[in-house]
Parts: C-alpha cells; structure tokens; sequence
C-alpha cells in the first residue's frame, strides 16, 4: 500500500476520531458545542434571559433537544425551532431525554410532578403525575431516564432519595442517598452511578437495593475540589465526565474546573475552566465515534 493511501486513511479516520461535547448549565445562557482538544466553541445558541438549560441530548436524526425550565425544544444546526413544548402556569422542567425507540421522555416538577412521553414529532403520547414529595419546585428533580427495564427512574433532590417507578406509576423502588442528588446513570456493569450536589460526591451503588459499591469524593481526585456535583456521563472508554457546576461555591472553590473527566483509578485525564466563552457547566452530551458525523452542520457562520 502506498505512502498516500496510509496519509488518506490515517486522515479520514482521524477527521472523526476527535470527540466533541454539547455543553451548559444553571446561569449561564447559552448551549455550546466546543471541541474536545482545543476547548475552541465550534457553535452556540443562545437562551432567554431565566432559561436554565439541565439537560441536552443529540438526537437520531442530528437535531439538538434542550430543556429550558418552562419547557423543552428540538432545534436544528441552523437554530430553527423544530418543536416546542412549553410549560402552562407554574411548574420546572429540567428532564428531557430522548428514548431509544425515537420519542421523546420529558419531566417537570410541579404539584404534582408530572412525566410526559411525546413522539418523534413532539406530540404528547402518554403522561403520568406522581408526588415528590417537596413543597419546593426547584427542589424537587433535574434530571430522569428511561431506564432498560422500560421503568422511570430519578432522584428527588430535596428528599436526598432515588425512586423507581413502573410504566404505570406505581413506586417499585426507592433508597436514600447523600446530599441533594441531580443525575442517575444505569452503568454498562448494571449499578447505578447517583451524583450527589453539595455533598461534593458521585455515588455508584447496587441496582436494586441502593447498596453503596464505591464513592467519589475530594480525596479522590487529586487537585480537584469537587463542588456541587451535577450530571455524571460514562464515557465509551469507561471514564467519566463530571459537571462540577461552581454557582454555590465560595472563595478558591469558585476557581476549581467546570466540567473534568476522570478514569476509573479517579485520575484527572481532562478538565475545562470557566472563562474564554464557558460558564457554568451542570450539564454536558458527549459526541463520540460514528456520531460526530451528525455535527458536521454544526458551525458558527
């Protein structure tokens, strides 16, 4: 094989060999894309003036769902409105993922908290209300997901607890954790990775009994303090990323790195700072292998 064809291959495959990431969070009022390596922003879209974004999701068909805490929208690369789903009266939506069938899996809080299931086109196909238990509303969940037994499974941040509910809404499973819990992510092992907030600490625990396996914490992480720890992603290669969103620190913590990524011995292997464009981060979407394909629209003019 010649010289070219190496320096052709070794080209395409390097083209998409480079992750990027969707980024925001709570006060800062903008979704950005920003590339992995060179922390450059590759694209952004900006929020009204309130809008705290908690959950962003790259969807099968390369459109971007953001949740915006009076309801939630699917945007295109060119920043057109696909739909838009807004909250009536009051309420808080910070939950917005997209299913693996295609559809479309929203949660707010409110009196009650409600889950709504839309389709591919936005429509609304099912809701189910459920009791958080918190007067509060902002303190009541961030974010929710379908889990792999078709169940609905969050923390409630005010109670420090993780619930599990049927297709139906009857509770099936519920535990205590620390702090004020933001995120639960079902693990490639079967656990359940809980972060915790302002206990500063990510919990992985057993899948059906909430029995604690392993801890994050400060010590864990050298030359990082971990401030409120907001949504946690396991990444394709087994490391995780961490929000560390920095809007309740005080003093030298409101310095530490916004989002970090960490391997599985807890060694610091990436982070980014706030500054240059970025702000608080509490919440991100990891754009890896076959999908940065779909980013390819993605560019500021």
């Amino acid at each position: 094989m010649s010289r070219l064809v190496y320096f052709f291959i070794f080209v395409c495959c390097s083209s998409y060999a480079q992750d990027k990431m969707f980024i925001s969070g709570c006060g800062w009022e903008q979704v950005v894309l920003i590339d992995k390596a060179t922390k450059q922003i590759e694209w952004n879209y900006d929020l009204q003036k309130g809008d705290d974004c908690e959950n962003i999701t790259l969807t099968n068909s390369g459109d971007l769902l953001i949740s915006y805490k009076k309801g939630a929208k699917v945007i295109n690369s060119k920043k057109e409105i696909i739909w838009d789903y807004k909250l009536q009266g009051k309420g808080e939506l910070y939950a917005a993922t997209q299913m693996k069938k295609g559809g479309f899996l929203l949660a707010y809080s409110g009196s009650p908290a409600q889950i709504a299931e839309l389709d591919k086109k936005g429509n609304v196909v099912k809701t189910l209300s459920f009791d958080t238990g918190v007067e509060s509303l902002h303190g009541q969940m961030r974010q929710l997901i379908k889990a792999g037994n078709g169940n609905y499974l969050f923390p409630i941040m005010g109670k420090g607890e993780v619930v599990e509910l049927d297709a139906n809404g009857k509770e099936v499973l519920r535990f205590k954790v620390e702090g004020n819990p933001f995120s639960v992510v079902e693990l490639k092992n079967g656990n359940l990775l809980i972060s915790c907030g302002d206990a500063h600490s990510a919990l992985e625990v057993e899948r059906h009994t909430g029995k604690l396996i392993r801890k994050i914490e400060q010590k864990d992480i050298e030359g990082i303090n971990l401030n409120f720890v907001a949504q946690i992603v396991e990444l394709n290669n087994g490391n995780r990323l961490i929000c560390n969103w920095n809007g309740h620190a005080k003093g030298q913590d409101a310095g530490q790195p916004a989002l970090i990524e960490i391997n599985p011995q807890n060694q610091l292997v990436w982070q980014l700072q706030e500054g240059n464009g970025i702000g608080r981060i509490s919440c991100v979407f990891p754009v890896e292998n076959k999908n940065l394909k779909k980013l390819s629209k993605y560019k500021n003019e």
